[in-house]
């Protein structure tokens, strides 16, 4: 291995002699690069070999690569690049060989070679990997479609792409990018054709190809051969899946006119053959709807109102054919994203006129999703003078069928407050909903809409404490919101007198289980008397530490604080020693940092 080492080192002489020499590099970044090489070619000489140091390797030697260009444009040197950057050059072709024969299986390792061919433009020697490169990964069909674009992209090879294509194909016949990608590169290779005649002919119509020059015989054979290779690829493929036909036609759109025909039958059998898909409804309706070329007949040209109407008629079809929520919904969302583009007032109007037939449609055959009704309830409400029975009707149809869904619930309630109806009629509603709901479904959106309801009519005020008395007799989730939030309603209707607050902190306290900010809050509000009762005060604190002093180090900080700025601070060891005996050992690592900060404040904190 030393040997190995040592010749690699009297290679790279010339090098050093030349950066030296040329004043590209210091002594000591000379020196610091002849450690850094010897250090990585022992790692990648030794018994045990890595992939990792091979690519450590690479990419030091890129990094010197870099660094010396950028001398080179900063001092203006350009001599010697042989002896410099070839060198690295062939260094790094001869790290990646030996990486990809001692470590074949690994795929990246090709790909990793293939972007450093790109990037220096060694596209021949990207060329010669590929055949190695198939031979070990034959088995993965993104190897064929790296090779194929490899061909085609950067060698600029279309012999060579369509001989890989081929024999991908043969081994992985059900991939639809190999047979896409094969169909593209037919279509562009006739593109090319007519651009070359194009050049060569300018100013000359071709008799039926529109603008287009004429073409010479062979000419049109090699854009006859292209194109009917691109339809013999179609025909042969067997896995024609509705993925198949989105990827193909995005394809074909690239390279229309040309693609015409074939698109023409890719659209025809995708019909004929998978009527029972929703996707391939809603792709055909938007094609109708963009009026693509593949969709209509030669020549035509249509106005939007028509191409909308062209549309319409095909969901109508598909969900006579197809009648499901998902069809449904296919056609609401396009019916949506067509209205959020703004066009004449004439064509708005055709525009909104459909999305309303679309959501009737869904209504009337009870396959109307449960965003959807959603969201058609909140245009319906969007209008200054909604449909009462239009809207009753939608909200019934969605309690009906989704009586688990508290959406479905608000936006009734929501309706009901809108509509001003009376405290007993809410209230019906707000009981129905409570007793309908599994156990699982939050209702706190529903509560919170009744404090609103009730906190916005002063009339009402006298029921509002019996809400949050209610409220805090319910599940924890909803008791545990409104806990606190009963304080500051005590308070703000007590005034000064903060003795009927403490009461009723003292009865949540012993009759319901309490959350931390409950007591975060009666110790705020015991902050803000003046002034304060310590003793009072204190009990938040012995509260919080009883209820949540196993778990959390913060409510002990927040005692010891405390009792350092308004109580005795005699009683901070015992705190400390109750922590201590209280909190798991992570917990009273975390306390115990602090607890030296709050005790001596003027420990500096890093």
């Amino acid at each position: 291995m030393s040997e190995l080492v040592e010749l690699r080192r009297e290679q790279a002489i010339r090098e050093y002699e030349c950066m030296k020499h040329l004043n590209l590099f210091t002594d000591a970044e000379i020196q610091s690069i002849k450690n850094k090489r010897h250090y990585h070619d022992f790692k990648i000489e030794r018994r045990t070999k890595r992939l990792s140091d091979f690519i450590n390797y690479i990419a030091y030697e890129c990094n010197v690569f870099h660094l010396l260009l950028q001398r080179r444009q900063k001092l203006h040197i350009s001599a010697e690049w042989t002896s410099l950057e070839q060198s690295i050059h062939r260094r790094v072709r001869v790290l990646y060989k030996r990486a990809m024969a001692r470590f074949a299986a690994e795929y990246r390792v090709w790909t990793h070679f293939l972007q450093y061919c790109q990037m220096r433009r060694f596209f021949a020697e990207g060329s010669r990997v590929l055949d190695q490169m198939l031979g070990y990964h034959g088995d993965k069909p993104k190897a064929w479609l790296c090779a194929i674009e490899w061909e085609y992209r950067q060698a600029n090879n279309p012999a060579r792409a369509k001989h890989y294509t081929l024999r991908g194909l043969q081994r992985h016949p059900e991939c639809r990018e190999l047979a896409i990608g094969f169909i593209g590169i037919q279509l562009e290779e006739g593109k090319k054709v007519v651009e070359k005649a194009r050049e060569s002919k300018q100013g000359l119509v071709v008799k039926g190809k529109g603008n287009d020059p004429p073409l010479d015989q062979p000419q049109e054979l090699e854009l006859e051969k292209a194109l009917k290779t691109a339809q013999v690829v179609y025909r042969n493929f067997e896995q024609k899946d509705m993925r198949f036909y989105e990827q193909l036609l995005t394809e074909l759109k690239e390279h229309c006119p040309l693609s015409n025909t074939l698109a023409r039958q890719a659209v025809a059998e995708m019909r004929e053959t998978l009527t029972d898909q929703e996707a391939m409804w809603h792709l055909l309706a938007k094609l109708e709807l963009e009026g693509d070329a593949f969709v209509k007949k030669e020549a035509e040209q249509t106005k939007p109102h028509e191409r909308l109407a062209k549309c319409l008629a095909v969901y109508k079809e598909a969900v006579e054919r197809l009648p499901t929520k998902k069809m449904h919904s296919l056609c609401i969302e396009t019916m949506l994203q067509l209205n959020s583009v703004d066009e004449s007032e004439h064509d708005e109007k055709a525009k909104r006129k459909a999305l309303a037939g679309a959501f009737k449609r869904a209504l009337v055959d009870d396959l109307l999703e449960e965003d959807k009704l959603l969201q058609y309830l909140k245009l319906l409400l969007h209008n200054s003078n909604p449909n009462e029975e239009l809207v009753m009707k939608v909200i019934n149809k969605g309690l009906e069928q989704y009586p688990a869904s508290v959406d479905v619930w608000s936006a009734y309630l929501r309706y009901q407050i809108l509509q001003e109806v009376g405290a007993d009629e809410l209230e019906d509603t707000f009981r129905k909903a409570l007793n309908t709901l599994p156990e699982r479904v939050s209702r706190l959106v529903l509560w919170k809409q009744m404090f609103q309801y009730y906190s916005e009519r002063p009339a009402l005020q006298g029921t509002l404490e019996q809400l949050f008395r209610r409220a805090i007799d319910q599940e924890p989730e909803i008791s545990n919101h409104y806990q606190p939030l009963y304080l500051d309603y005590l308070m703000a209707s007590a005034g000064d007198n903060l003795a009927r607050v403490r009461s009723e902190y003292q009865r949540l306290v012993r009759n319901y289980t309490t959350p931390l900010e409950l007591h975060t809050k009666m110790a705020s509000l015991e902050a803000s008397q003046t002034p304060p009762e310590v003793s009072e005060w204190r009990k938040c604190y012995e509260y919080m530490t009883l209820f949540y002093g196993k778990q959390d180090a913060t409510v002990w900080l927040q005692y010891v604080q405390f009792e350092r700025d308004h109580g005795q601070p005699k009683h901070m060891q015992s705190l400390y020693e109750r922590a201590k005996g209280a909190l798991d050992e992570d917990s009273f690592a975390t306390f115990m940092a602090e607890y030296e900060l709050i005790r001596n404040p003027y420990i500096v904190r890093y």
